[in-house]
């Protein structure tokens, strides 16, 4: 059985809310994911679904705890301020 998608916009907002994280806005630094649940105001078990999503996209890399944007997430984020 596969887990459900999480919807775009939850997905767009985790990669928005780690590139806020990192700075320069760069792909690769890894954060907490409790870090960016605080930054979202969600749960911490929520913002771990929504990783494991953006892992599967290819936007994220999931670790433990931990998660980093990689250039394919920075893409969405850069592409919804563009528009």
């Amino acid at each position: 059985m596969s887990t459900p998608s999480v919807p775009d916009n939850r997905a767009r907002a985790l990669c928005a809310a780690l590139a806020e994280e990192t700075p320069g806005m760069s792909a690769g630094s890894w954060r907490m994911l409790d870090t960016v649940a605080s930054r979202m105001r969600l749960g911490f078990f929520e913002v771990e679904a929504i990783a494991k999503d953006c892992a599967r996209r290819g936007w994220t890399q999931l670790a433990a705890d931990t998660v980093r944007l990689k250039d394919e997430g920075l893409a969405i984020v850069l592409q919804g301020r563009r528009a």
